[in-house]
């Protein structure tokens, strides 16, 4: 596999040989082979002539390349033996009605991708003058989408957008859709859509979390980029489960909870608090066992009395579940110098006073309580 393009795009091997001997080009995408179908009684052994075409694409942007390798035969060397080679549409390089000595091995074409062309090389010497040796018709390989891209759903679901290739035809796409995380259910899939006008496609029941690579190839009619696009993607994980708080005092609250179920593919959990008073407000905890168990975080430094509001996301890459969330209060300050002035003590009554906590603390009321 050979990179194409800075980003997304690559080529893929693909060869298919139909004659008995490896042809010496090393970066051939398919090879078609055709003999000559017509023949003159005069030169009927002469004109056997075989021809190997292949297909490539080429390095060049918006193009590609056919390669013609004109095997060497016994009438080569005839006085003024040459081809010409001729073909429609009339866009290409070199220009219709090419030339070349007879004693050539190969001509170079390069067209548009994704072009039906119909090839025609006739042969000339000073006896006889375009004799049709050669003709065939090729389409060649379409180039890959653009501006690929996916966005996330909800319900396990991937939305793939996309634009046609802007140079050239095509009669639809396949998208290969290729899990890379070992929690991921079921293995490749194939998506092959034809028609042209709705550019995006919605993939449905993916794996909660899961690592995918998506290749998006062109079609045109038989015919498949040998290039594709490229996007890697990761869905968004399950949600943590319901958690408590599992101790509390005046400056800490340690927060357990449950791993999602089904649990999914993820790797750490986000705990977050706000207000955002703890010395670390945002605690990354990695995921533990397998199949997890329950995972706890601390927040310390808090204001006393305070209400905080908790959330625990599971992170997958760089996706983040939807949270589960919580408001859990620190322990307030006790108040101060409580006392009962003896002075104003009876029978049925007595007064108490006392000072508020002499640190920052919230609270929204006083509770007095007697006991016996």
């Amino acid at each position: 596999m050979l990179p194409r393009a800075k980003r997304g795009v690559y080529l893929e091997e693909k060869v298919s040989c139909e004659i008995g001997e490896s042809p010496s080009m090393m970066w051939k995408r398919s090879i078609v082979q055709a003999r000559a179908g017509q023949t003159r009684a005069t030169a009927a052994s002469s004109l056997a002539l075989g021809l190997i075409v292949f297909v490539a694409l080429s390095g060049a942007a918006h193009a590609a390349d056919l390669v013609i390798e004109i095997p060497g035969w016994g009438a080569a060397g005839a006085a003024g033996a040459h081809y010409r080679l001729d073909y429609r549409p009339p866009q290409g390089s070199p220009a219709p009605n090419f030339t070349v000595p007879a004693r050539a091995s190969t001509i170079n074409f390069q067209g548009l991708p994704g072009t039906q062309y119909h090839f025609m090389l006739y042969y000339s010497n000073d006896t006889f003058a375009d004799l049709l040796t050669w003709n065939q018709t090729i389409i060649t390989a379409p180039e890959p989408p653009s501006n690929l891209t996916v966005t996330l759903g909800r319900n396990k679901q991937a939305t793939i957008l996309w634009a046609p290739p802007a140079h050239g035809d095509y009669t639809g796409f396949r998208f290969k859709v290729i899990p890379l995380s070992e929690r991921a259910e079921g293995g490749a899939r194939n998506v092959s859509l034809e028609g042209a006008g709705n550019w995006s496609h919605v993939l449905r029941d993916l794996s909660p979390g899961a690592t995918y690579q998506l290749h998006a190839f062109t079609l045109l009619r038989d015919k498949e980029s040998a290039a594709y696009a490229s996007f890697n993607f990761t869905t968004k994980p399950n949600t943590p489960g319901k958690f408590i708080v599992w101790f509390r005092n005046e400056t800490t609250l340690l927060v357990l909870w449950q791993p999602p179920y089904p649990p999914g593919a993820y790797t750490h959990y986000k705990v977050s608090i706000e207000p955002r008073d703890a010395r670390d407000s945002e605690l990354y905890v990695e995921k533990e066992g397998e199949p997890p168990g329950p995972a706890q975080a601390a927040f310390k430094g808090l204001v006393p009395g305070r209400a905080y509001n908790i959330s625990v996301q599971t992170v997958s890459d760089a996706q983040l579940s939807a949270p589960t969330t919580a408001q859990y209060r620190t322990v307030p300050l006790r108040p101060r110098n409580v006392s009962v002035d003896p002075r104003e003590r009876s029978e049925s009554a007595f007064r108490v006073t006392w000072l508020p906590p002499a640190e920052q603390s919230e609270f929204e009321k006083y509770q007095v309580s007697v006991a016996p």
